[in-house]
């Protein structure tokens, strides 16, 4: 019989092991293939375990927000890597390159006792600045506050005593500004600056100055305000030296920082959309939060009136016969906490050792940026060169701050103003490697494409607007989804990111634009050069209005409308005056010439009704009524609960100063005073933090009020009464300066009036 009918056929060899990964064995049988022999990982020798011990309890010792971040990632390769590798990693990687960048953060944040030793016994708490929570930092704010209300406290007594009882110079410039340094230096122990600080620094503080900076020392409240920027800038700083700030990671701004500016945003919309702007005087009301969505808070509306005013600069530009240049300018590297090496196609990101000797933050290279310009500036002025244009402060991916520029100038000029600027933007470090290419650029303007040479910076710098498909060169990201970073890293270190360069006043601008001036002609109650600059505004063409106001780099002084401010009757939570706008005026035709645009007077109170509105896209429902009242009603309906608000003054100088672009509707101050306002609480701090200011009166009305001359003569008149051992009142006080006779234990006192209008008294 055959071999193959007897079934002796030998068997196909089997399938490789789908799980095997190294090389294939060659042979008959592949249990018969070499193995890994069985057995623990080596462990770690007793000083390599004690080294990654002291490393993890570094890493304990940080922040939760911070740590957390190293210990998951020791986790990760403890687990897939082996227990080498992820040993290797805390003793190369995080002990000789992220720890120091760390120590360096947090001794320049320190809390600086060689300022003041007042607080040594705060140093370990204020050290924990970066991970504390509300509850805590308010407590901290509380504690500060109170020591320096007791500094303070125990200084006037102090002072009171060694004049025998007498505190008539209590309130003197001299012992105010004295009390002033002393609690003020202990406040700079927290790497906070006191209001007026530099004002006392050049000795020129007065008592008025004082004293509202010292209400503001032992108000927790600004302290509250105070360490929570504090610390979102420290929490900020320490990532960005952890590398959580880069392309790689999350660009521009940190995931926690875009978090909390986000939801600050939100709550902000969400307490506004229960709000309402209500007419003191016919009780009409309208949705606060439409009021502020029509203000350049708005995304859409800023971006709209920044493309405006570039349209007009460049048109105006054009009718000068004027030259255009397109600026960039970068700080050197030692600000940058991070550098990309390699190819475009495969970028790497690495740490830059040159960063670890400072530990620059975003807000140091804006403020080195900003000192460069201002020598540039300089430079300009001695030389008879004007520029004009618009200035976007944009970020590195690594969140450090670099300028664009749209200058205009003259033909003749412009080569001499590049020059200076690329001396003074390479003057310091400017012999390290690629500074010559990269920390300076200029391109001349092709006529026509200004607007959109920086077109794309405003739109990445606001919202995203039209930038769908556009990639970002910075991190290889759709710009359209860098606005929120890119944001969210202006507010975190509160820099600003547009700002125009020798045009007239925006503030103007706007007034001009308002609706009561729409329709109107100034030429009769003024004169036809301010028709002319409304009728500009009005008709939104800024390089009119350029025109109209005297032109580019025209002083403000000599400006033919200007913005008209007063005085509002309520003082703000420090006893400080408050300027509100109220119109514009002319300065040629004399400051009393004022059209006033704004002479409604708002409270905000609780809405009637609730409005619909999409917090993502920050726009509001058209369809909200705008009266409060349900005239069908229901039986058995409670009344709406009517809530105290603040003085309605006070409320018209927010708003108004949010409808000019002053301050933002985000900022943590406004959102605070419209919160109280909604409480029925007005915004002023605790009565036994205050410090009474005997030099203002809260319930003058506007015609008993001192001018400014009198309000002068007062500390004189006080001087002369010490010498004479008299202590008056305020009323007798204001009665002497305005000229009365005024006796004090039968003694006859009277200074002669002030006479303010010399030509009127003269022609009665």
């Amino acid at each position: 019989m055959s071999e193959a009918g007897r079934g002796r056929i030998a068997p196909a060899p089997p399938l490789a092991y789908p799980g095997n990964t190294g090389e294939p064995f060659v042979g008959v049988h592949p249990w018969n293939s070499p193995k890994q022999a069985i057995g623990k990982e080596r462990p770690l020798t007793r000083e390599q375990h004690a080294q990654a011990q002291a490393v993890l309890r570094n890493i304990q010792s940080l922040p939760h927000f911070l740590g957390a971040i190293f210990l998951s990632r020791h986790a990760y390769l403890l687990k897939d890597k082996g227990l080498h590798d992820a040993n290797k990693w805390l003793m190369l990687q995080f002990q000789r390159r992220i720890w120091p960048r760390i120590e360096i953060v947090n001794a320049k944040n320190a809390m600086n006792t060689n300022v003041s030793p007042c607080f040594m016994a705060e140093v370990d708490n204020y050290a924990r600045l970066p991970g504390m929570d509300d509850k805590e930092l308010r407590r901290f704010a509380d504690r500060i506050a109170g020591q320096l209300m007791q500094n303070y406290d125990r200084y006037c007594e102090e002072f009171i005593e060694a004049n025998g009882g007498d505190n008539t110079g209590l309130i003197s410039n001299s012992v105010q500004a004295d009390f002033y340094g002393q609690v003020g230096n202990m406040a700079r122990a927290f790497n906070v600056t006191p209001m007026h600080w530099r004002k006392y620094r050049k000795g020129r503080l007065d008592a008025d100055s004082a004293i509202a900076g010292l209400q503001r020392l032992v108000n927790s409240e600004w302290w509250e305000r105070q360490l929570k920027a504090l610390r979102t800038r420290w929490r900020e700083a320490l990532l960005i030296a952890a590398g959580e700030v880069n392309r790689n990671k999350y660009p521009y701004a940190s995931k926690q920082a875009i978090r909390d500016v986000q939801a600050r945003r939100l709550a902000n919309m969400e307490y506004l959309k229960g709000c309402d702007l209500e007419n003191v005087e016919t009780g009409e009301r309208f949705d606060l939060i439409d009021k502020v969505m029509a203000s350049i808070s708005n995304p859409d509306i800023r971006r709209m009136e920044l493309m405006s005013t570039i349209a007009g600069i460049e048109k105006y530009a054009a009718s000068q016969k004027h030259v255009g240049m397109f600026i960039t300018i970068t700080t050197p590297s030692k600000y940058h906490p991070t550098r990309v090496v390699g190819k475009e196609d495969d970028p790497k990101v690495q740490f830059n050792h040159n960063w670890d000797l400072e530990a620059f933050s975003p807000k140091d290279g804006q403020r080195y940026l900003v000192d460069i310009w201002s020598k540039m500036r300089t430079a300009f002025k001695d030389r008879d060169l004007s520029v004009y244009g618009m200035r976007v402060v944009e970020p590195h991916h690594d969140g450090t701050p670099h300028w664009h520029m749209m200058l205009f100038c003259e033909r003749k000029q412009c080569q001499q103003v590049i020059d200076i600027m690329r001396r003074y933007a390479l003057k310091e470090d400017g012999n390290e490697r690629g500074a010559a290419k990269n920390r300076f650029e200029a391109k001349h303007l092709n006529k026509g494409g200004a607007a959109g040479y920086i077109a794309k910076y405003i739109a990445k710098n606001i919202d995203g607007y039209a930038l769908d498909g556009e990639i970002d060169r910075d991190t290889g990201k759709p710009l359209r989804d860098m606005a929120a970073a890119v944001t969210s890293w202006a507010s975190t270190w509160r820099i600003p990111q547009f700002k125009p360069i020798g045009v007239p006043t925006m503030g103007a601008y706007r007034e001009c634009r308002a609706d009561c001036l729409r329709w109107i002609s100034l030429a009769e109650s003024f004169d036809e050069r301010v028709e002319a600059v409304r009728a500009a505004a009005s008709a939104g063409d800024f390089a009119a209005y350029i025109a109209g106001q005297g032109g580019a780099n025209v002083p403000r002084d000599i400006q033919t409308v200007r913005v008209a401010r007063k005085v509002a009757d309520e003082p703000n939570a420090y006893d400080e005056e408050v300027q509100k706008v109220v119109g514009i005026f002319a300065p040629h035709l004399g400051q009393g010439h004022v059209f006033e645009t704004r002479t409604t007077e708002w409270r905000i109170v609780r809405k009637a009704v609730d409005v619909d509105l999409d917090l993502l896209t920050l726009k509001s429902a058209s369809g909200a009524p705008r009266s409060p009242v349900n005239n069908c009603g229901e039986v058995g309906q409670e009344p709406e609960q009517v809530l105290t608000v603040t003085p309605p003054e006070y409320v018209t100088a927010v708003m108004n100063l949010i409808e000019s672009g002053d301050v933002s509707w985000d900022d943590p101050d406004v959102s605070k005073v419209l919160k109280d306002a909604v409480r029925g609480q007005s915004p002023k701090a605790g009565r036994q933090q205050r410090i009474k200011n005997r030099n203002k009166s809260r319930i003058d009305g506007p015609s008993a009020r001192l001018t400014f001359a009198e309000r002068d003569r007062i500390p004189k008149i006080l001087l002369e009464l010490a010498r004479e051992g008299i202590t008056a009142e305020r009323w007798e006080l204001k009665a002497l300066t305005r000229g009365a006779t005024v006796i004090f234990d039968g003694k006859e006192f009277s200074y002669p009036a002030l006479d303010e209008w010399p030509g009127f008294s003269n022609a009665l």
